[in-house]
């Protein structure tokens, strides 16, 4: 979700609803990678260069870890802004743009190309997306609190799921925000209810075969992403940080401070496979993570 302090304003009594969860200190030095505004979400290319999206640009950016130095990759033609993205096929990425189109940006090419895929009319605010597999995305409607299954290749969807923990609350109508998906389990954050879930489902389907099971209600969550070493990371926002999880447990730890931390995408190389590159209010940052 975009920062909160830049949306909200003057409704800061919303931060006193993500009062601080009890969380385990493991801190480490967060590196400012670039400089740029309000990043929403990230991910990263199998060549290493990170991609990050901004919820008030149809740019695409490209970010270089090791120069430091960031470009424009694409201008995503038809879309207002950018949101959710996830890699679907090796270098072609489905990409949220405008709150209800989904879109594809090719990297295969000499060039980068974008199209788009297909407008979900019904919705209200896509946010979060998640890699079902190679034709499907699961996309979460922030605004009506459900989750869209989305082939990207005929460009069908239905509901796939939809529970009272992604429903929006709060001083603006955003519920289910950060949304991934692995091994038949969907995880999940809902911003302003401070919460974090998960909820196993049909792997053909993406819907639920049990109970949504609640790990946290008293940290504000955003996106998130899973780290080589088998645990979940959850960007915090308005929480200032980058929390780890083991699914095993589901109690957050924090690993490093990043103010208005709003994603976060591992590295893919030799070098950065365990850094956390984390999107954020003021740019990105790396997070080296202690194992």
């Amino acid at each position: 979700m975009l920062q909160i302090s830049s949306l909200l304003g003057s409704l800061p009594l919303l931060f006193s609803l993500a009062s601080a969860a009890a969380i385990e200190p493991r801190q480490s030095a967060a590196t400012q990678v670039v400089r740029l505004t309000s990043i929403e979400n990230v991910a990263v290319r199998s060549n290493g260069q990170i991609l990050a999206t901004n919820m008030n640009s149809a740019n695409l950016y490209a970010v270089d870890a090791v120069a430091k130095t960031s470009s424009t990759a694409i201008a995503v033609t038809g879309a207002s802004g950018l949101s959710g993205i996830g890699e679907y096929a090796p270098d072609v990425f489905a990409v949220i743009g405008g709150g209800k189109g989904i879109y594809k940006v090719d990297f295969t090419g000499g060039s980068p190309k974008s199209s788009l895929i297909k407008t979900i009319t019904e919705a209200s605010n896509l946010n979060g997306l998640a890699v079902f597999n190679n034709d499907t995305v699961l996309v979460a409607d922030a605004g009506k609190g459900n989750v869209y299954k989305f082939s990207v290749t005929t460009g069908e969807y239905s509901v796939a799921l939809s529970d009272p923990t992604m429903a929006p609350s709060g001083g603006i109508p955003f519920g289910i925000d950060g949304i991934k998906y692995k091994d038949g389990v969907v995880w999940y954050t809902n911003i302003f209810k401070n919460s974090f879930h998960k909820v196993a489902v049909d792997p053909v389907t993406a819907k639920a075969t049990g109970a949504v099971t609640t790990l946290w209600t008293n940290l504000m969550g955003d996106d998130l992403c899973f780290g080589p070493n088998g645990k979940i990371y959850v960007a915090t926002n308005g929480k200032n940080s980058l929390v780890e999880v083991d699914p095993a447990v589901g109690k957050p730890t924090s690993v490093g401070t990043v103010t208005g931390s709003t994603s976060c995408a591992f590295g893919r190389t030799e070098k950065d496979k365990d850094v956390a590159y984390v999107g954020a209010s003021q740019g990105i940052y790396a997070i080296t993570i202690k194992v």
